[in-house]
């Protein structure tokens, strides 16, 4: 779209609050000034767009690139008086000629949902001078007032210039900004579209710049349901060939549920071995704890019943005791002790000759086992 001046017009009257136009005719305006906007603003870099309301006719901003200012001015627009449609396009007229950037397209944007009060002829001259001064005008009626119609549409027929003015008129009860979506006021004279947003001919409402994951992954829905569709209708032309095919499809189900069976049969069996391997082992394992606690019992048994033999260094001390010379050279070497005293050679005599009825009668009960033995 080429380089366009814009001054969005609002009919800010008494009869904007009615709710024929959910939530609010004001409100439902306001949606819809917002979207086309957003439709000139994003038309060219360099547009600009001003707001007017008029109900007592008052610039609420003047023309500007500045979206922040415009959609600021939108919401504060406030329903009061009526409306002044004709007084209301004079200072619009006047707004535009003393914009900043003289270049490109001058256009009105005009909102009405009251009644006029002014009479045809006085429409038609103001139209007659936007056509003078090569402004194009778009007008949005709500409601179906029978004489605005007459009155908007012969104020269009005096200001159009190439087909650059259009006339939308939208029923109670319906979506102003729906319904603009898809006018020739959002989307530019020839149904070109102003944005992707507004004129995207395969997918209405879908900005392909602004959200371009969106739009392909509507375009491969769309092409994937042409695709269904073509498989769908070859279907039906192919009915002997598709009831030829069935007799397979249906058997693949049973042989699913075959392998199903065998595969949980090879399972269990599978679950089986390694239940008996486990249980063998476990078998295994205490056998051989028990043998080994049996060979450990019969060690300390054996080890019990042997007789534990006596120290022969014992029995060598207790034999050099009863020998008298050694028993002689140990008193002579303590000191103070007399051998040859009366008492300790009396003490010996007793010790060897207890040590000498021992020994005999050890020998006599030897000779006494070895005669019963016999």
């Amino acid at each position: 779209m080429p380089l366009e001046c814009t001054m969005v017009c609002l009919d800010t009257s008494e009869y904007m609050r009615n709710g024929d136009f959910g939530p609010s005719r004001l409100e439902s305006q306001q949606d819809a000034a917002n979207l086309v906007v957003g439709a000139k603003m994003q038309s060219n870099p360099e547009s600009s767009v001003g707001v007017l309301q008029m109900s007592e006719p008052r610039v609420l901003v003047s023309p500007t690139d500045d979206m922040g200012k415009i959609l600021g001015s939108l919401s504060e627009a406030s329903v009061q008086g009526h409306l002044n449609l004709v007084e209301g396009v004079q200072v619009a007229q006047l707004a535009l000629k003393h914009r900043r950037n003289k270049n490109g397209g001058q256009r009105l944007v005009l909102f009405v949902g009251s009644p006029i009060v002014a009479d045809e002829k006085a429409l038609v001259k103001a139209a007659k001078v936007l056509k003078k001064n090569n402004i194009a005008v778009d007008v949005v009626q709500m409601g179906n007032d029978a004489q605005n119609s007459v009155k908007l549409k012969a104020f269009v027929d005096a200001a159009i210039s190439n087909e650059n003015s259009h006339l939308v008129s939208v029923p109670p009860g319906v979506v102003l900004s729906d319904v603009l979506i898809s006018s020739p006021i959002v989307q530019g004279e020839g149904g070109t579209t102003n944005t992707g947003m507004a004129g995207n001919q395969e997918f209405p409402g879908v900005d392909a710049n602004l959200d371009p994951e969106l739009a392909l992954a509507l375009r491969v829905s769309m092409e994937e349901e042409r695709a269904r569709q073509q498989r769908a209708a070859s279907g039906g032309t192919n009915n002997d060939t598709s009831k030829e095919d069935d007799p397979p499809i249906q058997e693949h189900p049973v042989q699913d549920e075959e392998n199903e069976d065998t595969l949980l049969q090879r399972a269990l069996e599978m679950s089986m071995m390694e239940a008996q391997q486990s249980e063998a082992q476990q078998s295994d394992a205490q056998q051989s704890e028990v043998q080994q606690s049996s060979s450990m019992e019969i060690d300390s048994n054996q080890n019990k019943d042997q007789p534990i033999p006596e120290p022969q260094q014992n029995v060598q001390q207790q034999q050099s005791f009863y020998d008298p010379n050694f028993v002689n050279q140990m008193l002579s070497q303590l000191p103070g002790v007399d051998p040859s005293d009366p008492a300790i050679q009396e003490a010996l005599s007793r010790i060897q000759g207890g040590a000498n009825t021992a020994d005999s009668e050890k020998k006599d009960g030897d000779e006494d086992t070895s005669s019963s033995a016999k």
